[in-house]
């Protein structure tokens, strides 16, 4: 069942443009760590604290890989525009930290775990990348 919901998120996500393997599989799984942490919705303000920070993460981290595709494919111009996205994205995402910190003082450890999520994500896929590569050295 979960390779039936894998494939049906990997589509999903090659027609809203993550057209490259590699940016879509980090794409995927970080997809699958938000709807794995859900349950800590149900460990009260801890775990809604973490499901904030892989909230938070997964948004920025999905725009992000997009901007990067674009990027990487333009050759010139709209550069100014992707950086306004990604500074705009920025502000936004410390005024909704700020938000969650002074408002519904929220933890600040649990936060930059969920958050922390991505950087795992993104560790393992390198590292399954490095270990996957059999090349031969002379």
């Amino acid at each position: 069942m979960l390779g039936k919901v894998k494939r049906k998120i990997e589509r999903s996500l090659y027609h809203r443009g993550y057209h490259e393997p590699g940016v879509r599989k980090l794409v995927l799984n970080q997809i699958l760590i938000l709807l794995a942490s859900v349950p800590a919705l149900l460990l009260g303000g801890s775990g809604q604290d973490f499901f904030c920070g892989v909230f938070l993460g997964t948004l920025n981290f999905l725009c992000l890989a997009r901007i990067v595709q674009e990027v990487v494919q333009l050759q010139r111009g709209a550069v100014a525009i992707q950086l306004f996205s990604f500074y705009g994205r920025l502000a936004l995402t410390a005024l909704a930290f700020y938000l969650l910190i002074v408002l519904k003082e929220a933890s600040v450890v649990w936060l930059l775990a969920g958050v922390s999520t991505v950087l795992i994500n993104i560790l393992l896929w390198g590292m399954t990348q490095f270990l996957g590569k059999t090349s031969k050295e002379a």
